[in-house]
């Protein structure tokens, strides 16, 4: 008892601490009693901890039991409360926690391992010239992350402005990440300037274009490849200049040069016709915007002179663009 079980041995699981009595009759009906105490100890709860239950492949994890006093681990056949494992698949991982009499218990933890992605990094050119803009692609992952720049996107546009590489990280939604490269190589574009002889003209005059800071060099619209060109426009004219580096990046540079017509001169007098000595006449220019006169030297448009003798007047006007012409008048 308890129990009311019959027979010289018995098997019982109690589950607490019991005192059994057992009465023996001798088969005369004497009866002797005896007791015996089963002492039930607690089984231990087991418990673990993982610093992470999702892995990527080359991660590692350290797993901590608790609530036993001695453990054994499997697959690892450790005896320490923690392990720290680098599983390369997916594994169950198993603790024996047993307290100091013996009773013991397992708990288990499954540790997740992923894949880490092999990620591609492409881009529309990998050669751009400064100021052009290039577009890169990830490939292999779910989502991406490119730097320099903390850009996201399977695709981003990029600008850069000197030679530099950028790393993509590919994330393939598990955690793991696997990382590639792509350089953008960054062409300078010529710094183009032009000189010339002179910026205005007068009709039928020439002019010298030298460009500088290039390779080789395209005029238009005169249609020339060397670096000096010389030209004689008849009207305003815009000159540009490209040069390529070699590398396909080409720049460009203008001038204008102005074209400005030699002015039609006429004299007037006022008296009109001969003068008598003593007396005095006055020449008036136009068709210009400055003027000199000879032999007075006058620069004005019109002078009162009274000479003594039969003289020839010269008028050199100029348009105010460099442009001049003459004209002449006899004052008798």
């Amino acid at each position: 008892n308890p129990g009311a079980i019959a027979g010289s041995t018995t098997v019982v699981t109690p589950s607490v601490t019991t005192t059994y009595t057992v009465d023996a009759d001798n088969g005369t009906g004497c009866v002797a009693s005896e007791t015996i105490t089963i002492n039930v100890n607690a089984i231990p709860t087991i418990s673990i901890s993982a610093t992470s239950t999702v892995l990527c492949s080359s991660g590692t994890v350290t797993m901590t039991a608790s609530g036993a006093t001695t453990y054994t681990w499997m697959p690892l056949a450790a005896v320490t409360p923690s392990v720290t494992d680098s599983p390369t698949v997916t594994t169950t991982y198993t603790v024996t926690g047993a307290d100091a009499i013996g009773c013991s218990s397992t708990q288990t933890v499954i540790i997740s391992v992923g894949t880490t992605p092999t990620v591609t990094a492409s881009s529309t050119s990998t050669t751009i010239c400064a100021g052009a803009s290039a577009t890169l692609t990830g490939a292999g992952a779910t989502s991406y992350t490119w730097n320099p720049g903390a850009l996201t996107g399977t695709t981003t546009i990029v600008t850069p402005t000197v030679t530099t590489t950028y790393t993509v990280d590919g994330d393939n939604g598990a955690g793991c990440i696997g990382s590639n490269t792509v350089t953008i190589n960054v062409n300078s574009t010529p710094s183009l300037s032009i000189a010339a002889t002179s910026t205005a003209l007068c009709s039928a005059g020439s002019i010298t274009l030298t460009a500088s800071g290039g390779t080789t060099y395209t005029w238009s619209p005169i249609s020339v490849n060397t670096a000096s060109v010389v030209d004689s426009p008849t009207i305003t004219t815009t000159y540009t200049v490209s040069s390529d580096n070699g590398g396909g990046c080409i720049g460009t540079q203008t001038i204008t040069v102005n074209v400005g017509t030699s002015p039609t001169m006429t004299i007037t007098a006022s008296p009109v016709g001969t003068i008598c000595v003593g007396t005095t006449a006055t020449l008036t220019a136009s068709g210009a915007t400055n003027y000199t006169w000879m032999p007075s030297g006058a620069t004005t448009s019109t002078i009162t002179d009274a000479p003594s003798i039969t003289t020839t007047y010269t008028i050199t006007g100029d348009n105010g663009f460099g442009c001049t012409s003459t004209n002449t008048f006899v004052l008798d």
